[in-house]
């Protein structure tokens, strides 16, 4: 585990969830011999993590203030924090989003990890098209809230990597943001989505509608693909929620980062 930015304790907000994880085993996570850690979603005294722009050299790109756009160097932070997840299913393949926040550690949506029986996950930092800058990589171990991703606030989802890649492209910060803290303000995704050429990367930016306890929505624009992406809101290092769904073009929303989930993020950091 990592230590955070500040010594602060973040307050429990009495949203519990069930944090379960499986170690993957030749691709696919092992659920017979489920992963508990007791006491993962205590205080773990501090209210938010550092970001880390890695070892590279940091050639910063300002997210664009409107309308979903291309991202044309993926290697530039802060994109090169954020990857495209493919996993199989049913004998499917699928493509998610996820972002490191820390060296080996990767965040994205629970649906992604269908409750651990998602097999053959990999994470593909700054994919470009055709092109994988940083190569790619596989999972060691899922967690996902047992609760399912259909209870709220439990669309949740974390891959242990089998390398540390982020030391050298760096991580996203993390923080549990007040439901009213966070209505009004934008809400900045960056992702792989579906309706786009294979593997390219976009962003957008728009209004935060309304919070409640566990979740938040907006109009940033999205499609699938983006699930698991970072949402991130006054600071473009730090994030406040996961985007998890769209509602028809009418809206779109977020797991948000509550006390308890960033407490168990914050212990699953490697």
């Amino acid at each position: 585990m990592l230590s955070g930015q500040t010594a602060s304790a973040t307050p429990v907000e009495n949203l519990p969830i069930q944090p379960v994880g499986y170690t993957v085993v030749n691709g696919v996570p092992d659920k017979a011999h489920p992963i508990t850690k007791a006491g993962i979603t205590g205080d773990v005294g501090y209210n938010v993590t550092a970001a880390s722009t890695g070892t590279l050299p940091v050639a910063e790109s300002v997210i664009g203030p409107d309308g979903r756009t291309k991202v044309t160097n993926t290697t530039a932070s802060p994109y090169r924090r954020t990857g495209q997840i493919t996993f199989k299913e049913g004998g499917s393949s699928y493509i998610c989003t996820g972002w490191l926040i820390s060296a080996s550690t990767v965040v994205t949506a629970g649906h992604c990890l269908n409750g651990g029986d998602s097999t053959n996950i990999t994470f593909t930092p700054a994919r470009n098209g055709a092109t994988d800058p940083y190569g790619t990589f596989t999972a060691t171990e899922v967690w996902v809230d047992s609760r399912g991703v259909d209870a709220d606030g439990g669309d949740w989802g974390v891959i242990q990597l089998n390398k540390p890649v982020g030391s050298q492209l760096g991580w996203y910060g993390i923080q549990a943001a007040a439901p009213s803290s966070l209505s009004g303000k934008t809400a900045h995704i960056i992702g792989y989505p579906g309706d786009k050429p294979s593997g390219t990367m976009w962003q957008h930016t728009d209004t935060i509608n309304s919070a409640t306890g566990r979740n938040f929505y907006y109009q940033t624009d999205t499609a699938g693909g983006q699930s698991g992406s970072a949402v991130t809101t006054t600071n473009n290092d730090v994030s406040n929620g996961i985007h998890v769904w769209g509602n028809g073009g009418s809206g779109n929303g977020a797991t948000r980062i509550t006390a308890e989930l960033f407490n168990t993020l914050a212990k699953l950091r490697k």
